[in-house]
């Protein structure tokens, strides 16, 4: 069966201007936490070396899910994670480290990159010229899901948070690297 996605670590400098970020976002943060989903959580750290890391974000995935009763809705109608979105030039050359990690053998492989599905998200891997396309940028992305795409477009436009509409997602950059996109999906 193949793992679940239960946490995901971002790395900014600072770690609270990312916690600020999602605060702006309409995401429910405690001081010095991080977001908890039903399904995974995000939890900003501080770069220990600016531009040192390649790795902006870190995955924990594992065989069991997360406590789903640990989860606080949050006024955008964000409810779940639904996918991390990773870059590289040759995606097939990182399917294997992937594809162990996640304990899934099955993948499907486009142009564009590779999809493994997880017990409860999706994990992308993406060339750059795909993710420019479809998210807009470079860098990785992180992907939640909504059960009111319009109620989470209403709470942007009230915050005055400038997104991009992209294939069916709403698409805000949370950095130089970093991308965050919502997209509807029920239950």
């Amino acid at each position: 069966m193949p793992h679940f996605l239960n946490s995901v670590t971002l790395l900014s400098a600072p770690a609270e201007a990312l916690r600020e970020v999602f605060a702006r976002l309409g995401f429910s943060v405690p001081p010095g936490g991080g977001v908890a989903l039903e399904n995974a959580t995000l939890a900003p750290r501080d770069a220990v070396e600016a531009g040192a890391a390649r790795e902006p974000l870190s995955l924990v995935m594992t065989a069991r899910p997360n406590d789903e009763t640990a989860h606080t809705p949050h006024p955008n109608s964000v409810r779940a994670l639904a996918a991390v979105v990773r870059t590289f030039e040759n995606p097939a050359d990182h399917a294997e480290i992937f594809s162990r990690a996640a304990n899934q053998r099955e993948m499907r492989a486009t142009s564009a990159g590779l999809e493994l599905k997880l017990a409860n998200a999706r994990l992308e891997i993406l060339t750059p010229a795909a993710f420019d396309q479809i998210y807009g940028g470079a860098g990785d992305a992180v992907v939640f899901a909504t059960t009111d795409l319009a109620a989470t477009r209403d709470f942007f436009e009230r915050a005055q948070v400038a997104f991009e509409e992209k294939f069916g997602r709403l698409v805000v950059a949370a950095g130089a690297t970093l991308m965050l996109a919502f997209e509807a999906q029920e239950r």
